[in-house]
């Protein structure tokens, strides 16, 4: 993850010195555009790590720490950028590539917009099948526990018919042997 970031900031220093030739020597317009087209997709491997990341999980603040920072230098990348176009008097390159990025931009607004409502619905669906588990574990355990009290009551009743019937039995023992219910 941070070499990625390390990555695309050591192509952002790339691109700078770049810029630093192209105004030095004042090379023509193909130049200008493979420089853009560089710039761009620089911008895009940001965008996209940042996809990556956080459709898997939210960002640590480190990251969140870096990718701002990266996102800065792509600011003022791009402004460098946009300078030295407009003095080279492509000001139309320029603003045709600002009208795709802003459309990529918007994409990849709607993407993590998306990503977060899946997310948010992935996290419900796991929270209600965690409470039905939840209930009918309880269920079952309330079940298990009503027929296990179920059955020692049943003991117990038994048991204390055993009991009855055994005194009963001496009741009528003693009556035959001495006339009363305790010898």
């Amino acid at each position: 993850m941070f070499a990625e970031l390390a990555a695309i900031g050591s192509a952002l220093s790339a691109i700078n010195s770049t810029i630093a030739t192209l105004k030095e020597s004042k090379q023509n317009a193909e130049d200008a555009a493979g420089l853009l087209g560089k710039f761009s997709q620089t911008a895009q491997r940001l965008d996209k790590w940042e996809k990556k990341t956080k459709s898997k999980r939210p960002l640590t603040p480190k990251e969140a720490m870096d990718l701002s920072i990266q996102r800065r230098k792509i600011k003022d990348t791009e402004n460098k950028l946009k300078d030295h176009l407009l003095m080279m008097g492509m000001s139309d390159v320029w603003r045709e590539s600002e009208r795709i990025r802003k459309q990529s931009e918007k994409e990849h607004q709607q993407y993590l917009k998306d990503i977060h409502k899946k997310r948010k619905i992935r996290k419900k669906k796991i929270e209600e099948r965690l409470t039905a588990a939840f209930i009918v574990f309880s269920l079952v355990f309330l079940c298990f526990c009503g027929w296990y009290i179920y059955e020692a009551v049943q003991k117990k009743r038994i048991e204390t018919v055993k009991e009855r019937l055994e005194q009963a039995k001496e009741r009528q023992r003693n009556m035959r042997k001495c006339g009363r219910f305790k010898c």
